[in-house]
């Protein structure tokens, strides 16, 4: 009998890997990603960041996701250091921003806040295809009217977004364009399963579903920017650029810590940036059109998840960004009030700005306070922090 196995069925078994093999070809782009090499290397590349790449092969689980075809590629990976040692301060530099609205800040007048943060995110070159990247962009391309025009709640400006699939949007149930969206589906649900999934659910073992997805554009004349910003309703965000830097637009997608410095990943079409929502960042497009899309996690299966819990243990071991973070989570106003203070008081200068928002709006029952707002504008201001020159210039006015 064993030789009657070896005999029939060893043979099958070849044949029937040879014939997978065959249908599951391995798409292997490690040879692409030279600019993401050369960004991570140049000289001119902030402080604030530490970079490495790997290797990777991304496989779809279960028994069927073996017929799939893996996806070998290379992944930069890369840190945003919210707290400089001051062996680290860049000396050589006078001023670290010049705003408008604000006299440059000296190094020598900063308060580093008592933290270690470090943001990671990963960027993978060539994750999607130039081919389905181009297929997305065409069906809105011939549909420009069918993009969202609400106002984001991030910079209050028109988002032109298009949404693929929302399990809280009323408009991703919107049956005029039910159409469109299943054909984007078609293109973009493989991807989910056989590369973008595989690759989130090893990084963050937490995730869940994709309870978001969206594709937005900048283009001349629309909206050019997305403000510095945390993805706060998102437990790990993605983002796919439909586009190529230096060839289709100059800037888009940045890091940074708030303090005037910006490191712009050059993005070419098809790569992608996978991050958790400690990463501050935002898009600046100065010449061209971007288009991108875009994914938000949850960290459980039915998108109901507890944002309100997500850092807390860190911030309750006193870290401000933690902190911070928890405050634009919390689950009322005066919780929110009160870890902004802490992590304001702590010297955190983001935490200064939105604490100075708070006084001057009256966040939590408590009276409206321009002067203090004007004080801790300030203080954000001599930390680094670029955004609150223009908050304070309003409140001075």
């Amino acid at each position: 009998m064993p030789r009657l196995l070896s005999t029939h069925l060893l043979p099958l078994a070849a044949g029937l890997a040879l014939l997978l093999e065959g249908c599951a070809p391995e798409l292997d782009v490690r040879a692409r990603g030279q600019g993401l090499s050369r960004w991570r290397t140049a000289p001119h590349l902030p402080s604030f960041l530490d970079t490495h790449e790997e290797e990777l092969r991304l496989q779809q689980g279960g028994w069927w996701g073996w017929l799939a075809p893996p996806w070998l590629g290379r992944c930069v990976v890369g840190y945003v250091k919210w707290h400089l040692a001051p062996s680290e301060q860049p000396q050589e530099r006078n001023t670290l921003f010049s705003h408008k609205f604000c006299k440059p800040a000296a190094l020598g007048s900063f308060h580093w806040p008592q933290a270690a943060w470090r943001a990671k995110f990963n960027v993978l070159a060539s994750l999607v295809t130039e081919e389905e990247a181009v297929a997305m962009k065409r069906l809105l391309e011939d549909a420009p009217d069918d993009f969202d025009e609400d106002i984001d709640g991030v910079d209050k400006m028109i988002t032109y977004e298009f949404i693929i699939s929302s399990a809280g949007a009323q408009k991703a149930h919107d049956p005029v364009r039910s159409a469109r969206r299943a054909q984007l589906r078609r293109i973009t649900e493989p991807i989910l399963r056989e590369r973008i999934q595989p690759f989130v659910w090893a990084r963050y073992p937490k995730a869940g579903a994709v309870c978001h997805s969206m594709i937005r554009r900048y283009l001349e004349r629309e909206r050019r920017t997305h403000d510095t910003h945390w993805d706060i309703p998102s437990y790990v965000s993605v983002v796919v650029s439909l586009d190529s830097s230096g060839q289709d637009f100059e800037g888009g997608f940045f890091v940074t810590t708030g303090n005037g410095e910006k490191s712009f990943i050059p993005l070419q079409r098809g790569d992608t940036v996978v991050h958790q929502s400690d990463l501050l960042h935002g898009v600046h497009v100065r010449h061209g059109e971007r288009w991108s899309w875009a994914m938000w996690f949850q960290d459980s299966w039915d998108c109901s998840s507890r944002a309100e819990s997500w850092w807390q243990q860190e911030a309750e071991a006193r870290d401000p960004v933690a902190q911070t973070l928890r405050a634009m989570r919390a689950a009322t106003q005066q919780e929110s009030y009160s870890w902004l203070q802490e992590a304001a008081q702590a010297g955190f200068p983001r935490a200064q700005l939105y604490f100075g928002k708070a006084l001057e709006d009256g966040l939590a029952h408590h009276a409206p306070d321009p002067p203090a707002a004007a004080a801790w504008f300030e203080r954000s201001r001599l930390g680094g922090e670029i955004d609150a020159c223009a908050s304070a210039e309003i409140v001075v006015e």
